[in-house]
């Protein structure tokens, strides 16, 4: 018990909602900024950065900085030589909460983000995210869908990398949801290796419903052994798509011990 017979817990609370006001006021600042300075970069991209890569290094700078906002908190990244060299690869990840998404910055690495329309609709944050050539998903609209499909397919045959979470959403409950196959059809049609991505930690950070961050959060972001993929055969998009959730699944709640769930 804290002085004055105040619960501790709920001078922890206030403490935290305290430091989440000027970390969101910093985010929303920064994020501006963010905006403007790939707003210009954008301009000039056709002559200088075609593929948009500094557009991409800029994001980063932004995501990393939005995470170093949270009060506290820590980010570690294992497995980076995982990833194959010379060649793209498409990225999949757990989505648990908001912070997912800058969070994955840490891998500085170069991709696409292929992420929900209704992102691209924010003011501020979406421009930029059409100006950085990241993909918008239209779920449930099969044309649509197939424009996405093509974008993505175009990037890959650049050599750049695409970003998916396979469960389209950020999860209710901490479980995985089911993974959708949008991405899994992608890495059997050209032939794209698949580095699956663990997040830990995000959702004891930030969990959804509520904007208060947790103080002291530690992520952790695991990349696993890539899928190379040895036929083209489309048979094999629901059974890839089973596997590589079961690998995710058991590291996720391998590490998840190591958080306190009443935190």
């Amino acid at each position: 018990m804290g002085s004055g017979g105040v619960p501790t817990k709920r001078i922890l609370r206030g403490v935290e909602a305290i430091l989440s006001v000027i970390a969101w006021i910093g985010i929303g600042l920064s994020t501006m900024g963010w905006t403007i300075l790939i707003g210009l970069l954008y301009l000039v991209h056709p002559w200088i950065d075609p593929e948009r890569k500094r557009v991409h290094s800029l994001a980063g700078f932004w995501g990393r900085g939005l995470v170093s906002m949270a009060p506290g908190c820590r980010v570690q990244v294992f497995g980076q030589e995982q990833i194959p060299r010379g060649g793209p690869v498409i990225f999949m990840a757990n989505h648990q909460s908001y912070v997912d998404v800058p969070a994955l910055y840490f891998l500085r690495r170069q991709f696409k983000w292929m992420a929900d329309v209704e992102l691209f609709r924010i003011p501020v944050f979406g421009w930029a995210m059409r100006m950085a050539g990241y993909i918008p998903v239209r779920r449930g609209d099969r044309k649509a869908a197939l424009l996405s499909m093509g974008q993505a397919k175009q990037w890959l045959s650049e050599g750049i990398s695409i970003f998916v979470f396979p469960e389209g959403t950020r999860s209710h409950t901490g479980l995985f949801g089911r993974f959708q196959t949008g991405g899994f059809r992608l890495a059997v049609t050209t032939g794209t290796p698949i580095v699956p991505v663990v997040l830990v930690g995000t959702r004891q950070l930030l969990p959804r419903g509520t904007w208060i961050f947790r103080l002291g959060g530690r992520l952790k972001i695991h990349l696993l052994a890539p899928v190379v993929l040895v036929s083209s055969d489309p048979a094999q998009v629901h059974p890839l798509a089973k596997k590589v959730r079961r690998q995710m699944m058991s590291v996720y709640r391998e590490h998840l011990r190591e958080y306190n769930p009443q935190r």
